[in-house]
């Protein structure tokens, strides 16, 4: 008989705490976050990568809260840097980042981005057409 007060007051306690947190969550889920507008520059491509508009669009920057991004495909090129950032959306330090490459045989391509903000596609067939879609990186210049 002596514990149910105690039993009664821990479950009290559990109902209130689980009614706050489940009060808290939908406030948050109806809460509407502000949206952000992303200004996109397009990259000066250079060493005869062009553009490949059929894909995903010129390939191109943009930099929101601190985060690069980058969009666009292009092939072509006759070495594998295609680009210089500007300081504003250069690495702290050089990256490697898996893109796509679509050189019909199943290999892959990788992008690196230096902190003088020179790009560079590598893979066995690195001029084939290169996606930049999804790339998101920090600024650190």
């Amino acid at each position: 008989m002596r514990q149910s007060p105690a039993i009664v007051m821990s479950v009290i306690a559990l109902t209130f705490s689980l009614g706050g947190g489940a009060g808290y969550a939908a406030s948050v889920a109806t809460a509407k976050a502000p949206v952000t507008k992303i200004t996109w520059h397009k990259l000066g491509l250079i060493n005869k990568w062009h553009e490949v508009f059929a894909t995903n669009g010129p390939p191109s920057y943009a930099i929101s809260n601190g985060i690069v991004y980058l969009y666009g495909a292009m092939q072509g090129g006759t070495t594998g840097e295609f680009a210089v950032l500007p300081k504003a959306a250069r690495p702290k330090n050089t990256l490697w980042i898996a893109v796509y490459n679509d050189d019909n045989s199943g290999g892959s391509a990788w992008l690196d981005v230096t902190p003088s903000g020179k790009m560079y596609i590598n893979g066995p067939d690195d001029t084939i057409l290169s996606s930049l879609a999804g790339v998101t990186f920090p600024a650190g210049a």
